[in-house]
């Protein structure tokens, strides 16, 4: 999996939608767009992503926009990155390699094993961390920048 922008965007907007989806209350990509700063036409294409392996679903009509497809902490984050950037390696000489795509140094490369295992640590880090998870660590944050004005004022 390579992890580029779309990511992060991607994982922007399911915190967005998950912090602000309440009771199951549908998210307008407008809406997520204005507050994240990302475009709705980039939205659409992520969220369209994201409805194929479920982790949102589209509500149609006045009152739609987007919920979750499934409780947050069975939203892996690896599962949504995989999901927007596709199955490639992180490196070119990591798991799935295909005899096409092997470098011609692979039978002498002493660092294979090293790109090999990195790799599948960063996969095994990305799938132990749940959307629930990041909700979490953000409503944390909100109540530490709260307390953080609070100080601030004379």
């Amino acid at each position: 999996m390579k992890i580029t922008t779309r990511a992060s965007y991607t994982i922007r907007a399911l915190l967005d939608l998950g912090q602000h989806s309440a009771n199951g209350r549908p998210v307008r990509l407008s809406d997520i767009s204005m507050r994240e700063g990302i475009s709705h036409a980039y939205l659409e294409q992520l969220f369209n992503r994201l409805k194929g392996v479920n982790v949102v679903k589209g509500k149609k009509g006045p009152g739609g926009g987007y919920i979750l497809g499934k409780d947050a902490k069975d939203i892996l984050i690896g599962d949504v990155i995989s999901a927007v950037e596709g199955k490639e390696k992180l490196f070119l000489c990591s798991e799935d390699t295909t005899d096409d795509e092997l470098c011609h140094r692979y039978k002498e490369c002493i660092t294979h094993h090293l790109w090999e295992r990195l790799s599948q640590r960063v996969h095994r880090f990305l799938n132990s961390i749940s959307l629930a998870d990041l909700l979490k660590d953000a409503k944390l944050l909100e109540g530490h920048r709260e307390k953080l004005d609070e100080q601030d004022l004379p």
